[in-house]
């Protein structure tokens, strides 16, 4: 696929957003990341909310240590992470951000100029070749199908 490479299952069985949270740490250093998801207004805030998650865990880390440079690191990674910008809205030009989580059928109409695309529906082969025709080679691809949870417990 134009050079790009393909995760399938990185998450295990049974992916959350705070497994897709967790993965993103790791890619929103490399450049622009998109997610591509059923419902973006959904999926949106419980990412975000993953995210402070782990904003707030590494500035307990922080907190934790008394060695002077760890405290400058993490006090600097928590800032860039504070910093991130997410959005729902497509095109890039006229919404500026780092995360995009919009529909597949955005980007098909808008093929996506980023270093790592998450996939959290179901996506035909060619619409995916559509979809990451403007990546860099070398870029990512992350399949994953997110788990629903409920909002609410069944009653007993």
């Amino acid at each position: 696929m134009h050079g790009l490479i393909v995760e399938d299952n990185s998450f295990g069985h049974n992916p959350s957003t705070k497994d897709l949270a967790r993965h993103l740490y790791t890619r929103v250093g490399c450049g622009q990341v998109v997610i591509a998801a059923d419902t973006p207004i959904t999926l949106l805030p419980t990412l975000r909310k993953q995210w402070f998650k782990l904003v707030r865990k590494l500035q307990k880390e922080r907190a934790s240590t008394l060695n002077g440079t760890l405290i400058y690191e993490f006090s600097q990674t928590a800032a860039r992470m504070q910093m991130l910008r997410f959005t729902t809205k497509w095109p890039e030009d006229e919404h500026p951000a780092n995360v995009y989580v919009v529909s597949v059928e955005h980007l098909l109409h808008w093929a996506p100029e980023c270093r790592t695309l998450y996939v959290t529906c179901s996506v035909e082969i060619e619409e995916l070749d559509l979809i990451t025709a403007l990546m860099t080679r070398g870029g990512l691809i992350v399949l994953c199908r997110l788990t629903k949870h409920p909002t609410s417990k069944p009653p007993s």
